[in-house]
């Protein structure tokens, strides 16, 4: 097997770049390849058989099987639109906790996606038992501290404390004076060897993380080290380990929970032998049910099932409910004899089996004929003027079809090889419907498909289709022809929106179906809906027919482009004063990025500051003359003179 670690975090002092590192050891150890990953061309040339997206903060990137870490609480995604849509992206999950495979199930239970969720630990690769040193021992605790203010005045106490070592990002740490000894390479390795070195381990939780029974990482990384844990109660650890790790109650006052921490260490140190004992014991349940060779082996059989099952691979026909699989044509507009063989390479890696292909170009246009006859499916060529308007070439594919079911590809469009099925399945199984589409996301460019894609991902929604929302792309979809009735196989003659304009017109005759899938792409972004409104109060402009073509035409009652448009035409009472909000708005917007960039420098000016103050600071407390003055006042001290040192 060949797994991609997809890391939006790639390279930085972050849990994920440790994290990525422990799988892909995991994997090694189990004869499997592993590579971490950034971006979709990552992925494409790693080629693997499923990416493992470790964080909610990157959506599905490519046609890959992909199944997303679910290991943030279900409180995080609270006001985060776009989080929700990525995981929404990811085929399937892999969760820690009995809570959020519940969130998944509410958020999802309703739609079509078919997912499975398999349990994966933010854990580590098996290891050997070591047992630690616990003649002095140290309390050792790792962390980013990503939130800056997570236990801060508790470890403001341990950093009184001589037992007490921090290790992690150097920005996350400034607050403590002596017990932070600095990052840890990720490795995947030193992380575990310090711990045994240190002898115990701190675990803490979030108490966000303790209501959704999410554990931290520490807790896997403090037994597979073989050290003793000193946790924060924390039901999962509890039902998991038991009695074989120390606790300590998050609820009590911080005083008191140093004074547990306190004597967790001196019981350790008075009773070494038990503590050994215990560390064993909770080593051995990690390495018969938490290693991350296990669980990447859990995920084994149900990624084997979903490949069918979603039509990743040939074979997943035979469970969609008919006998033989209704024909599929797609039309595609051809003005390049370069443009076409990518588009039959991604057409013929369809796993859906009854597909054909109508290419309309114009008729000053030669295709070669090896690429007409050496490709494995069905083609037919229709001609048109060199001159003819974009409309009339897809609405000749329009009246050309043959087929029970429809679909666009242009150019700039990429299908992954389930598109098809998804949606044929889909709309086999609602007869009522016409239209079934699926989620896109956007590349900036064939050659730059890399960093903050766009998502389309959306269930349909009328009102923001009309005012001009594209959510739909054209190559998103697949129609039933018999939804193409007269009127709407004549040509509107646009030279622009044209593919716009045969989805208004499919929004007036059928409802839509949303797959809750992710199986296309592209490398086009559709035009801003501000600018196609302006465009569509202004006469010189394409889409402004749109106001002719569908005059008053209701799509939903009491719904037409003139009652949703109403308010922003330059005629309307109300246009004056929404374009006042928006300008306010934009000069608001155009202030708070100022102030972020203003804010930005001072932080920047305030830690150069800082860090030039402690270099001074180092550099006195070493001089000879620090060291003479550190000495006189301990001497004062003893024979109890008073000093003014304060």
């Amino acid at each position: 097997m060949k797994v991609a670690i997809q890391n939006p975090f790639a390279g930085q002092f972050v849990a994920e770049t440790e994290l990525s590192r422990r799988i892909a050891l995991a994997a090694s150890h189990i004869g499997w390849q592993a590579a971490e990953v950034h971006t979709a061309s990552d992925i494409r040339s790693f080629h693997p058989d499923f990416v493992i997206a470790l964080h909610n903060n990157s959506p599905k990137l490519t046609e890959h099987p992909t199944y997303g870490c679910m290991w943030n609480p279900p409180s995080f995604f609270e006001g985060t639109e776009p989080f929700v849509q990525h995981v929404l992206t990811y085929d399937s999950y892999l969760t820690s906790s009995s809570v959020l495979e519940r969130w998944l199930h509410q958020l999802l239970y309703t739609t079509p996606k078919r997912y499975f969720t398999a349990p994966f630990y933010t854990s580590c690769p098996h290891t050997p038992f070591q047992p630690p040193k616990l003649e002095q021992p140290r309390l050792m605790y790792l962390g980013s501290n990503w939130d800056g203010t997570r236990f801060q005045e508790l470890f403001a106490g341990l950093d009184r404390q001589d037992f007490m070592e921090v290790y992690g990002n150097p920005d996350g740490w400034t607050h403590l004076q002596s017990t932070y000894k600095g990052p840890l390479p990720f490795d995947g390795a030193s992380v575990l060897k310090t711990l045994n070195q240190a002898g115990v381990g701190l675990c803490l939780h979030r108490s966000e993380h303790r209501d959704a029974a999410l554990p931290s990482m520490r807790i896997f990384e403090i037994v597979a080290a073989g050290a003793v844990a000193i946790c924060s109660d924390h039901c999962f650890i509890r039902s998991a380990f038991g009695d074989t790790v120390l606790y300590i109650n998050p609820d009590l006052p911080i005083p008191a929970q140093l004074q547990q921490i306190t004597a967790h260490m001196q019981w350790i140190q008075a009773h070494p032998q038990t503590a050994i004992e215990m560390a064993a014991a909770a080593h051995e349940v990690f390495a018969t049910h938490y290693t991350l060779e296990i669980l990447l082996q859990g995920i084994l059989p149900h990624h084997q099932s979903l490949v069918v099952d979603k039509g990743f691979k040939h074979g997943a026909i035979e469970r969609i409910s008919f006998t033989t699989p209704p024909a599929v044509e797609v039309i595609l507009p051809v003005n390049r004899p370069e443009a076409l063989p990518p588009m039959l390479a991604h057409l013929s890696q369809q796993t859906y089996p009854n597909l054909s292909v109508t290419i309309v170009k114009p008729n000053t246009l030669e295709l070669s004929k090896p690429l007409l006859t050496e490709n494995s499916l069905p083609l037919k060529v229709l001609d048109v003027p060199p001159d003819a308007l974009s409309s009339t070439v897809l609405w000749q594919g329009l009246n050309a079809i043959e087929a029970e079911y429809f679909a666009l590809l242009d150019e700039s469009s990429v299908i992954y090889p389930n598109h098809v099925q998804t949606l044929v399945a889909l709309l086999e199984q609602h007869p009522v419907a016409g239209v079934a589409y699926s989620g896109s996301i956007l590349h900036a460019s064939p050659a730059d498909v890399n960093a903050n894609p766009i998502v389309l991902f959306q269930p349909f929604h009328l009102d923001r289709w009309l005012q001009f929302q594209q959510t739909i792309l054209p190559h998103s979809f697949v129609a039933r022809r018999s939804v193409l009735d007269k009127t709407l196989l004549q040509d509107p003659e646009l030279q622009e929106y044209a593919t716009l304009c045969l989805l208004f017109h499919l929004a007036q005759r059928t409802p839509f179906l949303f797959s809750y899938e992710l199986t296309c792409e592209s490398s086009i972004t559709p035009i801003a809906s501000e600018i196609l409104i302006q465009q569509f109060h202004d006469w010189s402009s394409e889409l402004s027919r749109f106001k002719f073509i569908f005059w008053y035409q209701e799509f939903a009652p009491g719904k037409s482009l003139q009652s949703i448009h109403e308010g922003a035409s330059p005629q309307s009472p109300h246009y004056e004063a929404l374009k006042s909000k928006l300008e306010k708005q934009q000069k608001e917007l155009k202030r708070l990025r100022q102030a972020h960039q203003t804010n930005q420098a001072e932080l920047q000016y305030t830690r150069d500051r800082l860090q030039t103050a402690q270099s001074k600071i180092e550099a006195m407390q070493t001089s000879k003359f620090w060291q003479l003055r550190s000495a006189w006042f301990r001497v004062k001290r003893a024979i109890g003179l008073p000093t003014d040192e304060e």
